[in-house]
């Protein structure tokens, strides 16, 4: 069993103009290093990012399909408070998201994204829960709140009465304007919320990211609730020499476990610099002579996702 726990759908509407000017620079710097263009953020939008528009993730199962993986959490981001609501709202994003499930029933895995602050929210993620069949929550702290301030704790009460996860954003982001606040996504202060509400499962997404890693491994090791997902970790796969990279992932192994690891990509912009069948394989066909056993590439596939999404017997 392969599972992505992160990935987004690509939609029109779904964005809000500042987000899109202020991030799409970051996107194209990121772009241009890897494959050594100079593409311009319009010919970025135009060429590369519109033809991933997909609102019914159509395109992502037959990706899913040629990569050989299983199933795929997906969800939104709630950038609504920071940056404006887009001409599709926070909650009709959930509901998009939750028909694309639907459509691909026992593929595609839909968690709720939402600001904890956000009006009416309580309301919202019920009906998700209960009619839509949503199974988790996304929180992205970078709009502007801390994790472990009191705003949270509704969201992390419903999560441990649901029996659900929560994907929390942890590590940076690219260029806005407002700009997202880096230090509300230290894993750190997620680490605080998690062992405050220890019967709720948390996914530090990007495991940190590469100025934080460490921390989210820490806590992964410390914290019998805390798990981490390898997405973004696509762009040192590529950049750096094969050897550093899975002397990094022997090094988090043999902290944290690989109980406490999930493969993932936070698609679709990374699948740019690092196709999902080549990620994969980075897993099921490791070139490298780090030592690394089939019961643990297998946890780290599927096998601790299960785990946590409550798929398993």
């Amino acid at each position: 069993m392969i599972i992505d726990v992160h990935r987004h759908l690509v939609a029109k509407d779904t964005v809000q103009g500042h987000y899109i000017r202020g991030a799409q620079k970051s996107f194209v710097m990121m772009y241009n290093k890897s494959h050594k263009t100079n593409v311009s953020p319009r010919d970025f939008t135009d060429n590369v990012i519109r033809p991933l528009i997909d609102p019914h993730a159509d395109n992502i199962v037959e990706e899913m399909d040629a990569a050989g993986v299983d199933k795929t959490v997906i969800f939104a981001v709630d950038y609504g408070l920071l940056f404006g609501e887009a001409p599709i709202g926070a909650f009709d994003q959930n509901k998009l998201y939750s028909e694309a499930a639907k459509r691909h029933e026992n593929r595609l895995i839909p968690f709720i994204a939402i600001d904890p602050r956000r009006k009416g929210a309580v309301k919202h993620c019920e009906q998700a829960y209960h009619e839509w069949g949503m199974k988790g929550f996304k929180l992205h702290a970078g709009v502007g709140y801390m994790p472990d301030d009191p705003c949270c704790y509704w969201v992390y009460e419903k999560a441990a009465e649901w029996g659900i996860p929560i994907m929390a954003h942890t590590g940076g982001s690219p260029n806005s304007v407002p700009p997202l606040r880096w230090e509300c996504s230290r894993p750190a202060y997620f680490a605080t919320a998690a062992a405050r509400f220890p019967e709720v499962k948390f996914i530090f997404a990007h495991c940190g990211d590469f100025a934080w890693w460490q921390e989210a491994v820490q806590a992964a090791a410390w914290l019998p609730n805390v798990y981490v997902d390898l997405s973004l970790w696509q762009k040192p796969y590529v950049k750096w020499p094969k050897a550093r990279f899975y002397q990094w992932l022997r090094d988090i192994i043999d902290i944290a476990g690989a109980d406490k690891i999930m493969f993932a990509t936070d698609a679709p912009y990374p699948n740019l610099m690092c196709p999902l069948k080549e990620w994969v394989k980075a897993f099921t066909d490791p070139q490298t002579d780090f030592r690394f056993t089939k019961e643990e590439m297998d946890m780290i596939l599927g096998g601790t996702a299960m785990k946590v999404l409550g798929l398993e017997g």
